[in-house]
């Protein structure tokens, strides 16, 4: 049989890899790790880089063959499925830790460069808010006894967005321009925390920390930060726990995924997560608290999916108030409201009171609401007692000057997509002569994107008009949430990393099998394409393609295709018509009889 062949040949290849294992563990772990086939790039090339691509394959495969087998009756062992896909979870989760061997990530795992923006962002948010890290920490330097070197380095200004040379900065003329608001003791401490980066990490990787773009989370996320950050110093020990967190908010939304739908989507959404490009371990692993927006927007479609939705409205309010741009995921719920409202004016106006919201909202819809209302009564104002009543207007603006104005190179989305072109490459207007050898590559891009908003704003419109049409008749408020992903992609243009979202689409591939290998194809096609291009823009341009691709297939796989037939029976209140391709459509979607289980959750969610 097709599956326990592919199965039997899956578990004869990872019973020869762990017995290789097993020999190269006879020897002390550490001397493990110093063999050749372990450093670095030999490492990446010969174990990683095939991994990443044929894990999501051989998953993608395997899923194939399980739904054609349930498809034609075919008996397939049940525990035997559960067991692959744990071995397989397993694996992806490996495959992103890149199975903890220390040549390939930071040293002692947690990233210096993360916890010197978000450990000290957050511990002294008070005195240097969202524009005085830079300086304050050159200040801190400086008094540390190495005003030389300091002088001699640049810094970006995060007033204006620029790097520039020290001396032209407050910080040697004007120090007290930092100190003040700091009280004495506060400023030892800080002192005493800048030393430990700069001893950790001496050299041109500390130098260009003060490079980046500053600290930049909501004041939602400053809070809990600094509830974290304030139990302790800067150091070794302190920063392994606290990278702790996030290996913990990862576990729990591949648990979560699991709780509320089942093992194959949790084997889709882990592999998808542990072997995709843009977010993998490089850009955020051993950071600190990086993953609890991700890990509040999975548990917000499960929750929605175990119709717990008050709690899932507060998953969602939440993960927005940390990150801000998984509020566009509210437009699917905004669109299932709102078609409910419509029709219950349209079709059952004497029974609508405009004064009782019960007879036109739904139950269900009123808890969701209620969630959402009742986290942000919750979060804002206690985010405020503990960041200042200053906090909000600070983060838009620094948001608004920075962020907005400030394209990168790992940037992700539709506006990638529009403004990079063949001669506006980083490859030909990085100029190394300027202060900033990207400021012609920016400023290029920026003016690019205002000559080209008519298209933006027409791809746009037409995602959510498509999105609206997909969600017409669904009562599936996690499903909803899922199919928000074309729209936030088209909206944002997010750095690489916050590309993870794309595990909710497992639950999408629940209910639209043929998003399953689709998804994973994605996953294998993204490490391809980040190893065909050399220059960064070129890489995540190409990612951008590759997922904007996914989200048309995310639209057209779960959507029945447009006709004005449809239309017309749908704005009346009647059975769409099945003809011509719309009735092709229903004839290609998966036919196996549902499971008692599956009729009973079927039963539950219409």
């Amino acid at each position: 049989m097709t599956f326990e062949i592919l199965a039997t040949s899956l578990g004869s290849s990872a019973h020869a890899l762990f017995g290789l294992l097993g020999n190269l563990f006879d020897e002390p772990v550490k001397d493990l790790w110093t063999e050749q086939l372990f450093q670095k790039d030999k490492y990446e090339q010969y174990v990683l880089r095939p991994l990443r691509i044929g894990v999501p394959l051989v998953t993608a495969i395997l899923l194939i063959a399980e739904w054609r087998a349930r498809k034609t009756g075919e008996y397939v062992s049940e525990n035997l499925k559960k067991g692959i896909a744990i071995f397989l979870t397993a694996l992806a989760f490996g495959i992103y830790f890149d199975f903890g061997n220390p040549n390939t990530r930071y040293p002692d795992y947690y990233h210096r460069h993360e916890f010197f923006h978000y450990y000290l962002g957050s511990k002294y948010s008070h005195e240097i808010g969202y524009q005085r890290l830079y300086e304050c920490a050159a200040v801190a330097e400086i008094e540390n006894g190495r005003g030389a070197a300091v002088r001699k380095r640049e810094l970006r200004d995060l007033r204006v967005n620029l790097i520039r040379p020290i001396e032209e900065t407050y910080v040697v003329s004007e120090p007290e321009e930092c100190k003040k608001h700091f009280t004495p003791k506060k400023w030892e401490a800080f002192r005493k925390d800048v030393e430990w980066f700069y001893k950790s990490a001496a050299g041109g990787y500390w130098e260009n920390m003060w490079k980046d773009h500053g600290y930049n989370p909501p004041p939602v996320w400053t809070m809990t930060g600094k509830f974290f950050s304030s139990f302790g110093s800067a150091g070794d020990t302190y920063f392994k726990t606290l990278a702790m967190l996030d290996v913990l908010l990862q576990l729990g939304a591949v648990l979560v995924i699991y709780w509320a739908f089942g093992w194959r989507a949790t084997v889709i959404a882990t592999v998808f997560w542990g072997c995709n490009a843009p977010a993998n371990f490089y850009w955020t692993g051993g950071a600190f608290l990086r993953m609890d927006w991700i890990f509040l927007l999975v548990a917000a479609m499960a929750l929605a999916r175990k119709r717990k939705f008050g709690w899932a409205g507060a998953a969602l309010t939440w993960s927005s108030l940390l990150r801000v741009f998984p509020m566009i995921m509210f437009v699917g719920w905004g669109i299932v409201i709102g078609i409910h409202i419509m029709k219950r004016l349209r079709f059952h106006w004497d029974e609508v009171n405009l004064l009782d919201f019960k007879t036109y909202i739904h139950r269900d819809h009123r808890r969701l609401i209620g969630g959402c209302v009742v986290a942000a009564g919750l979060l804002i104002p206690a985010s405020v007692i503990a960041t200042g009543p200053n906090s909000y207007y600070e983060f838009f603006e620094h948001t608004a000057k920075v962020h907005r104005t400030t394209p990168l190179t790992n940037h992700m989305g539709l506006e990638t997509i529009l403004v990079h072109t063949p001669e506006g490459r980083m490859r030909f207007t990085r100029d190394d002569n300027l202060d900033d050898p990207f400021a012609g590559w920016k400023d290029g891009r920026i003016e690019r994107f205002k000559h080209r908003q008519w298209a933006f704003k027409s791809i746009v419109l037409v995602l959510f008009l498509w999105t609206f049409w997909a969600l017409r008749r669904t009562k599936l408020l996690w499903a909803a949430l899922g199919l928000g992903l074309p729209l936030t992609m088209a909206l944002t243009n997010l750095t690489c990393y916050y590309y993870s979202m794309f595990m909710i689409a497992a639950g999408l591939a629940i209910i639209r099998p043929p998003l399953a290998p689709a998804m994973l194809a994605v996953s294998a096609g993204s490490q391809i394409l980040l190893n065909k291009y050399y220059f960064v823009d070129d890489k995540y341009t190409a990612q951008s393609y590759l997922f904007f691709l996914f989200c048309i297939l995310i639209l057209i796989v779960y959507s029945r295709p447009f006709t004005i037939p449809a239309l017309k029976a749908w704005w009346e209140g009647k059975p769409e018509p099945k003809e011509g391709w719309a009735a092709w459509w229903t004839s290609t979607q998966p036919t196996s009889k549902p499971s008692g289980q599956k009729k009973r959750e079927l039963a539950r969610d219409a």
